[in-house]
């Protein structure tokens, strides 16, 4: 009897061990039957999901709806110009700035920052931070342009006249940017910048757009962008005074010197540098008079530093072709007239030259640039083009006063 009990109990605990086994075979295949994948740790593609790469970013610039990519950043100086200058051209109507930068040629090899204007670089020192994706073209004349709203939408075509609907159809999408930033582009191709054949559009947060076809008139100034009702949608911030002016005098116009009218001479202007090929140090005084608004009659004495003796004492007249957004240019006729070199000396008796002249905005600083000949002042450096600075003397002008 007992035989038979075991024997009983040992079949149940058979029964349940294969119950039990069948349920799990049960549970594996439920869990097969689901979508969740089966990952494998030493696979690096989980299985059942396509092989292959992320989409790459659309080309910028290739057409249709491609946008050009984020500015990748500016310096602390040229993101603060860029401000300024928004602040500035922010007028109710206007929609965007706008800026001639001068003509680069195809032998520059796309180095536009050196036959760009330099003072303008200067200025606005985001011009020269502009990164490549912002850059359209690499010849021809050069513009800026500087939406007021930093996330105005701006498109740049090349386009071309038809003769026979006398409209400009577009031939070529060069740019798209939904972020108003900063754009240098190349226009006027074929080298006559009173052509048109680009078209920029620009449309605000507000839903106002505009169209400009950027070119020059017939005095080199912008064309503006005119709404139909006669407003100035453009802000032109380009600095024509300083066109054709030489790198050297750029850092100067760009902290606010200026050219200056006959009167703004008047006085005696001062400086201490080394006298000719001596060495030693000379003060040098630079007398102004002013008889009209071209100019009139100039000294230039100079005696070694602790000396009461002028060494050379020189005289003449003076001119001056006022420009006020740029430098003036003045020419000094130059005679030697007197001291203690008077007739002893081997260095010149007489000096004429014409030198670019920039005023300080407090009136007491003057820069004189390199002459256009070559020829130098008796405290200019000799073979050296840097501009030379003075410094107006108010006690011996007040003292020729009384």
């Amino acid at each position: 009897m007992n035989r038979i009990s075991k024997r009983v109990i040992a079949f149940l605990l058979t029964l349940v061990l294969m119950l039990s086994l069948c349920a799990c075979a049960q549970m594996a295949q439920l869990w097969a039957g689901t979508d969740e994948p089966n990952i494998s740790v030493d696979s690096e593609t989980p299985p059942g999901k396509p092989d292959k790469k992320p989409p790459e970013k659309p080309r910028p610039g290739a057409g249709g709806s491609d946008v050009q990519p984020a500015q990748a950043g500016f310096s602390a100086e040229a993101e603060q110009s860029l401000i300024w200058l928004r602040d500035r051209i922010d007028f109710p109507q206007t929609m965007f700035g706008a800026a001639y930068l001068g003509y680069v040629e195809e032998d520059s090899r796309g180095d536009w920052l050196s036959a760009a204007d330099q003072a303008m670089l200067e200025a606005y020192p985001f011009l020269a931070e502009i990164d490549e994706n912002h850059i359209i073209g690499s010849t021809g004349h050069l513009y800026c342009i500087v939406p007021v709203d930093e996330n105005a939408t701006v498109a740049i075509n090349r386009v071309q006249w038809n003769e026979n609907t006398y409209t400009y159809e577009n031939t070529e999408v060069c740019y798209r940017s939904e972020s108003g930033e900063p754009v240098l582009f190349f226009a006027n191709l074929n080298g006559v910048a009173y052509e048109a054949d680009t078209q920029v559009w620009i449309t605000d947060n507000s839903g106002n757009s505009c169209e400009w076809y950027p070119s020059l008139d017939s005095m080199s100034y912008l064309w503006p962008c005119i709404s139909e009702t006669g407003d100035y949608l453009s802000f032109d911030f380009t600095e024509y005074g300083w066109q054709d002016v030489s790198s050297e005098l750029a850092p100067w116009l760009s902290d606010g010197y200026s050219g200056v009218y006959s009167w703004g001479l008047e006085g005696c202007w001062t400086t201490q540098a080394a006298a000719w090929d001596t060495g030693r140090t000379a003060n040098y005084y630079l007398w102004f008079f002013p008889e009209d608004e071209n100019g009139g009659s100039v000294d230039l004495d100079w005696q070694y530093e602790g000396s009461d003796l002028f060494e050379e004492m020189w005289g003449g007249y003076w001119e001056i072709t006022s420009v006020m957004d740029g430098p003036s240019y003045v020419t000094i006729s130059l005679s030697l007239v007197g001291g203690e070199n008077y007739g002893v000396t081997d260095g010149p008796y007489y000096i004429s030259e014409t030198y670019p002249l920039l005023i300080s905005p407090s009136g007491e600083e003057m820069v004189l640039g390199a002459g256009e000949n070559g020829v130098s002042l008796p405290f200019m450096p000799q073979d050296d083009p840097q501009p030379y600075t003075l410094t107006l003397d108010s006690w011996f002008t007040e003292s020729s006063v009384w």
